[in-house]
């Protein structure tokens, strides 16, 4: 069973910064459904707003809104003989895929309404549920950031920091200084970058298709009052996706945003795709 939840952006919200966080601001998810035990929510992604009886989910619904930027979760199953709905609050507006059991459809039903998501799930029946971003066809393999104020590099397939003189640093793709002349993130060792000029959100297949005549070894620092997205190939071949993380003259918030580099590497040969999260089964009936 698979369906979308539509959603979409004004112009102000359609820049650079909100294309990287639409690849990476919604993790999969994946929740054990079993019989007389509640499913459980996953921390920092999907937050838990209680269990229901019917009727108190009918007046929590009516006196509550899905608030912006957020997607409520319905899973409604039987316990002890009583149908109870969990309801849990997923951190994103994203266009969403649910699947139920992959191929055995028939044992769920799904309504949509909004932004709400409801599963009823039969009774005395196990169910995995997987919710992922309908958009995200092109697999995210590797999601960060690079700190502004990191005064060393970092390679961008791993993560991992250097300082300058440490001899992993020649396996780094970016180079930040933010104190003397020449301030600002510098690819290195190889790796590159082009900027996107296309519309719509950068894809793989966008990104490995741009002519190697826009390819440079030079990342310009992030002009403050332009929002600019880029595509990136690390050292070890890989692509991906590089945003300012801040946009705008003014910025209260911490100092090593100032100036830093949000990105993501698409899945791709030797790069696999982010697998999904589980949810832990209960180790005991309720």
């Amino acid at each position: 069973m698979i369906t979308g939840l539509v959603s979409g952006c004004d112009q102000t919200d359609c820049t650079s910064n909100p294309i990287v966080n639409a690849y990476q601001a919604y993790s999969p998810l994946v929740f054990a459904v079993l019989p007389e035990a509640i499913p459980k929510s996953i921390p920092g992604l999907a937050v838990s707003l209680g269990l229901f009886a019917a009727d108190a989910l009918a007046k929590y619904l009516i006196d509550h809104a899905v608030p912006q930027k957020k997607t409520w979760l319905l899973i409604e199953q039987t316990l002890h003989g009583q149908r109870k709905t969990s309801v849990f609050e997923l951190n994103t507006d994203h266009e969403l895929k649910v699947s139920v059991n992959s191929t055995q459809l028939k044992h769920v039903d799904l309504y949509i309404k909004e932004r709400e998501i409801k599963l009823v799930i039969p009774p005395g029946t196990t169910a995995n549920i997987a919710v992922t971003d309908a958009k995200d066809g092109d697999g995210v393999a590797v999601r960060g950031t690079v700190p502004g104020n990191l005064d060393g590099s970092q390679d961008l397939d791993t993560g991992r920091v250097f300082q300058d003189d440490q001899p992993g640093a020649r396996t780094a793709d970016i180079w930040i200084k933010t104190s003397g002349f020449d301030l600002g993130p510098k690819l290195i060792n190889g790796a590159t970058a082009a900027e996107f000029t296309g519309s719509g959100r950068p894809t793989p297949s966008a990104c490995m298709s741009t002519p190697s005549t826009a390819w440079t070894g030079k990342l310009p620092f992030w002009e403050e009052d332009k929002d600019r997205s880029w595509c990136i190939k690390t050292n070890a071949g890989h692509y991906g996706l590089a945003v300012p993380k801040v946009t705008g003259t003014f910025w209260v918030g911490p100092t090593e945003d100032v100036g830093a580099v949000s990105y993501l590497l698409w899945a791709q040969p030797g790069l696999a795709a982010a697998a999904a999260t589980p949810v832990p089964e209960p180790d005991h009936k309720c």
